[in-house]
């Protein structure tokens, strides 16, 4: 038989690691000791180094693929459906995870390579990351601190277990929370929404404890102008004891007490420099205490829940104009600003409690004539912020209601759409249209955060007159020369949100809530708000997506948009069926309410450890504290969630918690709460229960009018801080019962 000559076959040339894969992908993913893989293991070398594996019908037939998505080009010319399997990532390698190791101690070269590599080669480094050992770097020398302990530790104390007071803060391994900082890999709903709806959702890229600053992050801060003395010197001026003025009357505040104040306009500044207080009020108020108090409150509060027009409001307290400014309103302003500027000046917080007096006493004398004005609406609604921060929720539901009485008397707030037009008595005029938008919206604001924290429906329908930014515009076009505030553009965008969230008061908190009758009509109202959500958060302007160096104002913008996602499907969370609950918005098969629910809760993850990073002690808010209440709650119900992480997220909002407790009353009775929660979820010891109200009992001092009072006392907090507990029992749910159970509790403690 007549044998076929073959040609001889030659040696193969030896491949290099540089022709294994490409330049990129080599620098991070090429970390194989040889280059001559055996057939049978090139593919998991493929997926190992970032490439797409065949498809399912390739691979059968043997043939080569080019791997197109969604369709192979095989698949479509044969006219076939074309399938890629999507299984787990191949687990990292030790020669892998070592080259990583490396990268990770190089600054800034994770998130370079996280945002140069390929977007799926960049999946495969996250998903190599979050398999990495939890402590591969031989543990550091341990720091010198008492002993801690925990219901739940391990053998070995967790390094997030809280230190005691004046304790350094342990240093952390470098892994233990490093997996709740990353997206998960698996969750196919969330990188729908990152890729979908970006400013709502963004990437978030990963964080190292190492990179923390922890003995800053997990305590209570101070202001440099007291140094230690905010938590340790409680013998503070009482009520009685008031300073006189030491200052002179006006034109005296220097400029540079503003230079931490970042968003105080110019104009702002130049009218904060020639006000003289005393003629707006008899209490003896340094001019300089009274003048920084309401320059914090114009650049912390103002741009999140400004109840007036910030430009015509200080023009007439200068030039001592009743138009839009009085001596009620005043009175009601420095009650609430006062306690932001307390870590500045212990004086300040009877500083507010007295002028808290003086502008109930002032509202009290009022008629009923004398009460319809705008300066009125404003100040009622600031009474009811400070009242809700002293603890008095019976007196801030009174000023509250009747607040929303006099603006709808003008015609502000509360109209149904066939009403009579509400702008007769302001149309034509430039000043007072501006001044009745910015109190019409800031009130209808400032009404849905208070019903998104008790759970109460206070309004019907959103203002019908133009709002902030839109009214400034109509102006404009009518007069000309009109320039834009810089708040209008954040505030006009709250607006519209909030306008969102008025649905979900009637539907969750109103007094006819059927919603729940139907829980399929109920999913599908709850999904339709969500799409108006996402929208809301397609449109916002460029300046508005958040970042590093964002303002307070879009932080708080950002945290209330998640808050409110949160609080619409927080009922669908807990269902038994809630595996088979399916959004229809969307095209993963992982679309449920739980998905959106924990999506969200991470991104204000982010945005809380974001803001204790970025905003000092003066330029912070009590309005943050959303964030710190949502953020706990799902953190210690979590149980997904790590024991590091859980931890870490903990102490950080109870940091917070007393951070504020400082400057507002009530926070000690709310962080009384969350403590009890974290009890009975078996978070925290007892041991580090009394540890901590040890520490509320020294900060509370400050708030004891005479040496035999208890610096809790009268304290109500009826906020809903059982965030789940208020879907069975909003009673139970509230700040002042779980701080009571607490109490109960701790009677164990040493005292």
């Amino acid at each position: 038989m007549h044998m076929q000559q073959l040609r001889p076959l030659k040696p193969a040339k030896p491949l290099s690691n540089d022709d294994d894969a490409s330049p990129k992908t080599s620098t991070l993913l090429s970390l194989s000791s040889s280059a001559l893989i055996p057939r049978a293991r090139r593919r998991a070398h493929q997926a190992q180094a970032g490439q797409v594996p065949a498809c399912e019908i390739c691979r059968k037939r043997k043939i080569k693929c080019d791997r197109g998505r969604p369709e192979c080009f095989n698949c479509t010319e044969r006219g076939v459906q074309c399938q890629y399997r999507y299984g787990p990532e191949p687990a990292a390698s030790p020669s892998q995870l070592e080259r990583l190791a490396r990268i990770l101690k190089e600054p800034g070269a994770l998130s370079n390579q996280l945002t140069t590599l390929p977007y799926h080669d960049a999946l495969v480094l996250l998903n190599m990351l979050r398999e990495m050992p939890r402590d591969p770097q031989p543990e550091p020398e341990p720091q010198p601190r008492a002993a801690t302990s925990s219901s739940l530790s391990s053998p070995s104390p967790s390094p997030l277990s809280s230190p005691p007071s004046g304790s350094p803060t342990p240093s952390l391994p470098q892994y233990n929370i490093v997996g709740s900082l990353l997206p998960p890999v698996s969750a196919g709903m969330e990188f729908e929404l990152m890729v979908r709806h970006p400013i709502a959702y963004p990437v978030l890229l990963p964080v190292t404890v190492s990179s923390l600053p922890l003995t800053e992050l997990l305590a209570p801060r101070r202001s440099e102008t007291f140094g230690n003395s905010l938590l340790e010197d409680t013998k503070y001026l009482r009520h009685q004891e008031l300073p006189a003025t030491s200052t002179s009357k006006g034109g005296t505040t220097p400029t540079s007490s503003y230079a931490g104040l970042s968003h105080l306009t110019e104009s702002h500044i130049h009218l904060l420099d020639q006000i003289n207080i005393s003629s707006w009020t008899t209490l003896p108020i340094p001019n300089q205490v009274a003048v920084e108090a309401i320059a914090l409150y114009l650049n912390n509060d103002y741009p999140v829940l400004p109840l007036f027009d910030a430009d015509l409001f200080l023009h007439d307290l200068v030039h001592n104009q009743p138009y839009f400014c009085s001596r009620f309103l005043v009175a009601a302003l420095l009650a609430w600003a006062c306690q932001a500027y307390t870590p500045m000046q212990a004086e300040a917080a009877h500083y507010s409690t007295a002028f808290f007096a003086d502008a109930r006493a002032q509202w009290s004398q009022y008629g009923h004539r004398e009460s319809i004005t705008l300066s009125n609406v404003s100040a009622l609604q600031l009474l009811c912020m400070t009242a809700v921060t002293h603890g008095k929720d019976d007196l801030a539901f009174q000023y509250l209601r009747k607040g929303l009485q006099v603006a709808k008397s003008m015609g502000l707030v509360n109209l149904a759409s066939g009403a009579e037009p509400a702008d007769a008595w302001f149309s034509g005029h430039a000043d007072w249209t501006r001044a009745a938008s910015y109190v019409a919206w800031g009130t209808f604001n400032w009404v849905s955060v208070f019903s998104l924290h008790y759970h109460k429906s206070e309004l019907d329908f959103p203002p019908r007159l133009f709002m902030p930014g839109d009214v400034e515009a109509v102006i404009a076009a009518e007069e000309g020369g009109q320039v834009l505030p810089p708040t209008s553009e954040v505030f006009n965008a709250t607006c519209k949100l909030w306008t969102i969230f008025t649905a979900v008061t009637k539907a969750y908190y109103g007094q006819h809530d059927h919603i729940w009758l139907d829980q399929r009509n109920a999913l599908d109202f709850a999904e339709d708000i969500y799409r108006q959500l996402l929208a809301w958060a397609d449109g916002l302007p460029l300046s508005l997506v958040r970042c590093e160096g964002s303002s307070h104002a879009v932080f708080m913008l950002h945290t209330y948009y998640h808050a409110i996602i949160t609080d619409v499907f927080r009922p669908f969370v807990n269902m038994m069926n809630h595996s088979r609950l399916m959004l229809r918005t969307f095209g993963t098969d992982r679309a449920t309410p739980k998905a959106v629910y924990h999506a969200s809760i991470r991104q204000m993850k982010r945005l809380l450890l974001s803001y204790r990073l970025e905003f000092s002690l003066e330029a912070s808010s009590v309005l943050w504290q959303t964030c710190v209440i949502y953020v706990v709650n799902a953190t210690i119900r979590d149980a997904e969630t790590n024991r590091d992480e859980m931890l870490f997220f903990l102490h950080l909002c109870l940091a917070g918690l007393k951070e504020l407790f400082m400057s507002y009353r009530v926070f000690g009775s709310i962080t009384k709460g969350i403590l009890g929660i974290a009890i009975r979820e078996k978070v925290l010891s007892h041991q580090e229960l009394c540890r901590y109200l040890g520490r509320l009992k020294t900060i509370g001092e400050r708030y004891k009018v005479k040496d035999d009072d208890n610096e809790m006392s009268g304290v109500m907090a009826k906020w809903i801080i059982d965030l789940d507990l208020a879907l069975t029992d909003p009673e139970l749910a509230q700040g002042g019962k779980l701080a009571e159970q607490t109490d109960r509790m701790s009677e164990e403690c040493p005292s």
